[in-house]
């Protein structure tokens, strides 16, 4: 198993692309601690692994807040020990054209999608640097590669995961610590639903125009990404196949961007 032994933080693990990695990370022998705001998904998350037969903690948690991030840090190292990998997935989409954009909606996107990831790699980072040892994955996107209408708020985030990574993994990589990110494409989720439709709605033309148009039309592979897609290569960036590399952002869009 590529995480036998390991202890593996997931962010936004309740629903979707964080479920997903969650439960490979433990069909890999992580134990794996399920971060997110929802006690009830967390829950159901934890079933699923336990069913397969591995271990979980869910724990609620804000991780805007930085007493949240490291009380829930705390908690992973009473339950299974100091984490050797963490994940950050929580994150959401708001669409808006520029002119309308509440700040109250840029105010949270810049929260939780970069402040968040900020705060749960600062929180786990001293003990990484003690022990010499760790893998932190972000999970960008295509967004965070090229704009995309309609999503200026969501593409600065992302663009933003892009640089954290590249400067954090220039400070981290004499201690044998490696940080990624992943930029998955559209996943096929209830997060993208709401997105195309919110694009379409402001577009003035239907879902699945919006979805052909965008989404499904530029990529070559002819689908969007499933969940399992983006948890396969984030397991690799934990693993230790991926030991010697850091710094890297890949991409798992199906060839809708070839950079």
């Amino acid at each position: 198993m590529m995480l036998d032994g390991r202890v593996a933080i997931i962010t936004g693990a309740g629903s979707g692309i964080g479920r997903a990695i969650a439960k490979e990370a433990a069909l890999e022998g992580a134990r794996v601690v399920l971060v997110g705001r929802t006690q009830a998904s967390l829950v159901e998350t934890s079933e699923m692994i336990a069913q397969e037969g591995g271990e979980s903690l869910p724990v609620t948690t804000d991780v805007t807040d930085k007493g949240r991030v490291t009380e829930m840090v705390a908690a992973c190292a009473r339950q299974f020990g100091p984490p050797d990998i963490l994940v950050n997935n929580a994150g959401t989409d708001i669409k808006g054209r520029i002119q309308d954009l509440p700040e109250e909606t840029w105010d949270h996107l810049m929260a939780l999608n970069l402040k968040g990831t900020f705060l749960c790699t600062q929180a786990v980072m001293k003990s990484m640097i003690a022990r010499r040892y760790g893998r932190i994955v972000n999970i960008s996107s295509m967004a965070g590669r090229t704009g995309e209408p309609f999503t200026s708020a969501y593409c600065t985030t992302k663009f933003g995961l892009i640089g954290f990574t590249q400067a954090v993994a220039q400070e981290v990589g004499q201690y044998g610590i490696t940080i990624n990110a992943v930029c998955p494409g559209p996943v096929d989720t209830e997060l993208i639903v709401k997105s195309i439709s919110q694009s379409a709605e402001i577009a003035g033309v239907t879902f699945e125009e919006f979805k052909q148009r965008f989404f499904i039309g530029p990529t070559p592979l002819g689908r969007m990404a499933t969940p399992l897609d983006v948890a396969r290569a984030v397991i690799f960036f934990a693993s230790e196949d991926a030991e010697f590399i850091t710094g890297t952002a890949l991409n798992v869009s199906g060839g809708r961007e070839m950079h």
